[in-house]
């Protein structure tokens, strides 16, 4: 009897650990499974918007695509402002070159006001001469100069003109004057075909025909003749966008002759003020030389210098401000290439190319995949049991048996009611607080919208 008893108490020890495993494992699934809930991965998202109306030239992505911070999304059309910066430098060219001829001015004077002070030798006097009649001839080279650059700037002004006519020209389509005209030169170039023919026809028995006046006369009556036709075929049909494109396009070249031979002129008017100065200052150098220096033209010569001086600092002042114009139509060129703010997934591509952008108005929306988060609803029973930093496991379906690492990143403090997405019944009888959870997605594996389960007490 004592050996049966001895045999049952290890059988009954052994049933009762196993017994009580099974209810720990029951209480754990329990508790595990009352900690869990569900919700849906949702990602940062930010809209990259236009902060300027413009033209959209080109968009650089696709929707899908991943994208890294600074990385070049949109750009717009930068054509005017490219022009505006070609007006703007060629200011700063005519402000320098001011700048130069005060500074140059202000040593004449100083030079003067010198030579004045220390009186002059027959050589010298000899010397200033030479220099006066070197000064008279940059005074006429510079003049001549200024006379060709005006004439260079009045055909830029013509050429466009004649550009702007010619688009208003295009994209009103051709009169009816225009059309009988065109009509009429065709039917002289086929006409003139027909005569090239028949003279051709007469020598056609020449072993070296090809090189004949009469095959060379034919080439180019047909020649023409094709051309007379495209050019009436093309007033019938009035103008294409390309067309228009490329008369747009003359306009703008033209408008940049234009700036650029006004930046000429400029430059130019400025060497010949520098030039007549130089003579003036040279004249009057010469003239102290011959006659020597009183005590009024000292001090005349002293008011020149500080003149001259004053008008040195206020050029400087000029080309400053032209620099400080350039450097902010750079900036506003930078801005009209938007880069990606951060690193992250382009989700909508709202733009695309040859379309107007108004300011503000959504260009591409770009969310951040690394680090998503699920938003969850806790009952209230639970709310005091979860703690932010709290490490916690969230699984989807897509994904059956794994589990990806998060952390609770928020909590909220005001109880609300219970949200349509919440799917556990002891939820929905309750006030619930809403509970924020980032996750670690480094592979970009969950996407925005998946439903989520997450279990806390991990």
């Amino acid at each position: 009897m004592a050996s049966r008893r001895r045999r049952i108490i290890p059988i009954l020890l052994i049933l009762a650990l196993a017994g009580g495993g099974y209810w720990y494992w029951q209480g754990r699934t329990a508790a595990v499974s009352s900690d869990s809930t569900s919700g849906t991965i949702e990602a940062t998202e930010v809209t990259v918007a236009a902060e300027t109306m413009g033209r959209v030239q080109e968009v650089l992505v696709q929707e899908g695509e991943t994208v890294q911070t600074g990385q070049a999304l949109v750009q717009f059309d930068d054509t005017l402002l490219k022009a505006q910066r070609r007006q703007v430098e060629a200011q700063l060219q005519a402000a320098q070159g001011a700048q130069a001829a005060a500074a140059a001015a202000q040593a004449a004077a100083q030079a003067q006001l010198d030579q004045l002070r220390a009186g002059a030798r027959p050589q010298e006097v000899a010397a200033q001469k030479q220099a006066v009649a070197a000064a008279q001839g940059n005074v006429a080279a510079a003049e001549a100069r200024l006379a060709q650059v005006r004439g260079g700037l009045q055909a830029a002004q013509a050429q466009r003109t004649q550009a702007v006519a010619r688009f208003t020209q295009v994209k009103e389509g051709a009169r009816p004057e225009t059309l009988e005209g065109a009509l009429a030169q065709y039917e002289q170039a086929v006409a003139a075909v027909r005569q090239a023919q028949a003279e051709y026809d007469k020598v056609a028995w020449k072993p070296d025909l090809a090189g004949t006046p009469q095959s060379l006369a034919l080439q180019r009556a047909t020649l023409a003749a094709e051309a007379a036709k495209a050019a009436y075929e093309s007033l019938l049909h009035g103008a294409t966008a390309p067309e228009l494109d490329q008369v747009r396009a003359g306009i703008e070249q033209a408008v940049a002759g234009v700036v650029q031979a006004s930046a000429a002129v400029s430059q130019t008017e400025a060497l010949v003020v520098t030039a007549r100065a130089g003579v003036a200052a040279e004249e009057a150098r010469l003239e102290l030389l011959l006659a020597g220096a009183r005590p009024e033209q000292v001090r005349a010569a002293e008011a020149q210098v500080a003149a001259a001086a004053a008008q040195v600092q206020a050029a400087a002042g000029q080309a400053a401000l032209a620099q400080a114009g350039v450097a902010l139509i750079d900036e506003q060129l930078d801005r009209l290439t938007y880069r990606a703010p951060i690193d992250g997934v382009v989700l909508t591509r709202a733009v695309e190319p040859g379309e107007t952008a108004l300011p503000g108005g959504a260009l591409l929306v770009l969310a951040d995949l690394a680090r998503p988060t699920v938003t969850v609803y806790l009952p209230e029973d639970s709310y005091g049991a979860t703690q932010i930093g709290e490490p916690v496991r969230v699984s989807v379906d897509s994904f059956p048996g794994r589990a990806f690492p998060g952390t609770v990143q928020r909590i909220a403090d005001r109880g609300e009611f219970t949200p349509r997405n919440v799917q556990t019944p002891s939820g929905r009888r309750a006030v619930v607080f809403a509970v924020k959870v980032a996750v670690d997605n480094p592979s970009g594996e969950l996407k925005p919208g998946m439903p989520a389960d997450v279990a806390f007490g991990q």
